[in-house]
């Protein structure tokens, strides 16, 4: 499971859990699971399982399957993570392409601050942090790799946004996308008015996902939904979980496994997200 060296940061999984939804804020992220004694058990915890967000799972599964499908023996040398927040995509990239400088790009300083902390408990040497606002750096032709992992629903500007991902590949250099779809369908009533705090949209369709990369100059290597009925199910029960308390959560999670492989391994004709692999000309 992706994520298990998060035991050495449990806070920095609480302030991600704070900024997904309020009602974590209310019920979650305070109590008995701030108590030291149970921080000692969630340390535990994480080191066995993961992060136990079913969401973080399911995307984290399908990049790393995408990525292994089309591009695991590239000689990368240079690696972006566009909005790279608590870093968990430039650790696993680093261990993957140990001889690529694997940067993780951000706007919010405090994950920044999270990222460099970690990247010292993990002797991550190829790794580094900075500050990045997708939308206005003016490098050229630096990467060899981009990823950008539910970042696109929170850009104002996001077309402008993957115009200056394409300019900074190199030429022939790979772009990987995720991002959540509009028109979400929930199967559970209590999740059918559930947003995230911060998205300024629903997110961006697989059909003009395509078509934009395309108008920029990409070709589409691979594109498949993501979140269909069985990630969807995982994610809804997670999160209704999640939010009665981090106990229940935890108990849960173990047991939604098998509905996430099956995210992975069954195609999805309508799911709530998109993966995408695109290609610099």
């Amino acid at each position: 499971m992706f994520g298990k060296e998060y035991h050495h940061a449990i806070d920095v999984l609480f302030e991600s859990f704070r900024n997904i939804n309020k009602d974590y804020n209310k019920r979650v992220l305070t109590g008995i699971a701030r108590h030291p004694v149970f921080t000692a058990l969630q340390m535990l915890y994480i080191r066995a399982f993961g992060i136990p967000e079913v969401g973080f799972q399911i995307r984290s599964l399908h990049v790393q399957q995408m990525l292994n499908t089309h591009v695991s023996k590239k000689p990368f040398t240079r690696i972006l993570d566009a909005g790279s927040g608590i870093g968990a995509y430039v650790f696993w990239l680093a261990k993957k392409y140990k001889n690529a400088i694997v940067t993780g790009g951000d706007i919010d300083a405090d994950k920044l601050t999270y990222s460099e902390l970690l990247k010292k408990k993990l002797n991550a040497h190829n790794t580094k942090f900075t500050y990045l606002d997708i939308t206005k750096t003016n490098t050229n032709g630096r990467y060899d790799l981009i990823v950008t992992i539910d970042v696109l629903e929170h850009v104002v500007h996001y077309k402008k946004a993957l115009r200056t991902m394409y300019r900074l590949l190199r030429p022939g250099g790979y772009l990987y996308v995720h991002v959540p779809q509009p028109d979400q369908k929930r199967i559970f009533k209590r999740l059918k008015t559930w947003h995230h705090e911060d998205h300024v949209r629903e997110g961006v369709s697989n059909t003009n996902l395509q078509k934009i990369l395309k108008q920029i100059g990409f070709t589409i290597v691979d594109s498949r939904e993501t979140f269909g009925f069985f990630g969807k199910l995982a994610w809804e029960i997670n999160h209704l979980a999640l939010s009665q308390s981090m106990m229940l959560g935890g108990l849960v999670f173990p047991l939604l496994y098998p509905l996430i492989i099956l995210d992975t391994m069954i195609p999805n004709a309508n799911g709530l997200g998109v993966a995408m692999l695109a290609q610099k000309e």
